[in-house]
């Protein structure tokens, strides 16, 4: 039995049970399994195993995220859609079109660092801070960060970071990849507050905007190093 075919078979029951989990505890709405299953053979596809595993990872720990923040709170795990869907991975897609890991691993460090400091954020015993004016607004509201959700994400852009050494085994990039994490995070905060915010941008848009910065600073910062 040779490697591929282990792969394959790997890849195709982990999207089985992938679907299923979804689908029970509805975290995923149809359209979103369906499109995330897509979406899970193009990673394997134009990335190799690695980049689907990071892709595993990442759904774990954004899903675990979720529950923590929102435990004991009167916030439910809302249904996430299609649009979370694409807003968290349609840059991370557009990197492996062009043949760049560091910047699938940039785009992916930025979309969990801003799901942990989203939903971690949640849990803060302060309210959050719009990031562009500083004054204090609602949990949940776009663009509001907290002390505890940027931590939360620096340790979110810091283990897609380490999960990148640990593959590749290049300690300057993996440190590129969670810096790109966690400033992605914030250009997520700051289009939040400046368009979203204001009806101009949806989060579909503004997820995108975030993981597609973070794609790009850990390509543009690769180059030096």
């Amino acid at each position: 039995m040779n490697t591929a075919y282990l792969e394959a078979t790997a890849i195709l029951a982990t999207l089985l049970f992938f679907t299923i989990f979804s689908y029970k505890k509805r975290f995923l709405d149809l359209d979103g399994i369906i499109i995330a299953n897509i979406l899970g053979l193009f990673v394997f596809l134009l990335g190799g195993i690695h980049s689907f595993l990071l892709m595993v990872f990442f759904y774990i720990v954004a899903e675990a995220s979720t529950r923590l923040g929102r435990k004991g709170t009167k916030t439910e795990h809302e249904q996430r859609t299609i649009g979370n869907v694409i807003g968290n991975s349609g840059a991370a897609i557009l990197t492996l079109l062009f043949h760049s890991q560091i910047g699938f691993f940039g785009a992916i460090s930025a979309a969990l660092a801003d799901t942990l400091s989203s939903e971690i954020g949640l849990l803060s015993k302060k309210k959050p801070r719009l990031i562009t004016t500083f004054e204090e607004v609602e949990p949940g509201t776009n663009g509001g960060v907290t002390l505890l959700g940027i931590f939360a994400a620096t340790i979110g852009a810091s283990l897609i970071g380490l999960f990148y050494f640990i593959v590749a085994q290049n300690v300057f990039h993996a440190i590129i990849i969670a810096i790109a994490g966690v400033c992605g995070s914030l250009v997520d905060s700051y289009f939040g507050a400046k368009f979203e915010l204001k009806g101009i941008l949806n989060n579909t848009e503004v997820n995108f905007i975030g993981s597609a910065s973070g794609a790009m600073i850990a390509k543009f910062l690769s180059l030096f190093f």
